[in-house]
């Protein structure tokens, strides 16, 4: 397997996003007014499956990702991460505080289908390397919106993946 450079990196610019997201509204993007959703956040792993489920039924995903397949989502002991497992492709999200359920959020579960996604074209890809930046940056502009991408795309060449 490819070692995870960028992956602090990439944690770094979707923080920046989240921050935007968890507001929404109108934001200056290098001069320009552009408008940002709120993010969607999540009760429980039940609403995050369904949400999980519908991202994958897209037409447009299914159209670029036909091998990817169903993806499970659990609860995930201890608070400090979500992650996604490859050995039976599940996301884990933390939901214990503190502060609760920060991970119950539209960018994390977007993330980690990303990784389902980019490794169902190549498993040997680095967790958060190009194949993966890529793959964000479609789905979030497939899910959310041009908008949204356009800015994480920002906040990736601003951290520098």
């Amino acid at each position: 397997m490819n070692r995870d450079s960028h992956r602090s990196a990439v944690y770094a610019a979707e923080d920046q996003i989240a921050a935007l997201l968890a507001r929404g509204g109108e934001v200056d993007f290098f001069g320009s007014s552009i408008t940002l959703p709120i993010e969607r956040r999540f009760a429980d792993v039940r609403s995050i499956q369904a949400y999980a489920d519908a991202v994958l039924g897209l037409p447009t995903v299914r159209r670029d990702w036909p091998t990817c397949g169903a993806v499970a989502v659990r609860e995930r002991a201890g608070s400090s991460r979500a992650t996604y497992e490859r050995d039976g492709s599940v996301i884990a999200i933390p939901l214990a505080g503190p502060p609760p359920r920060w991970a119950a959020r539209e960018l994390v579960v977007l993330h980690e289908v990303a990784h389902h996604l980019a490794y169902s074209k190549d498993r040997e890809i680095a967790a958060h390397g190009p194949e993966f930046i890529a793959t964000m940056g479609v789905l979030v502009e497939i899910v959310i919106g041009p908008e949204v991408a356009l800015v994480l795309r920002a906040a990736f060449d601003g951290v520098g993946v």
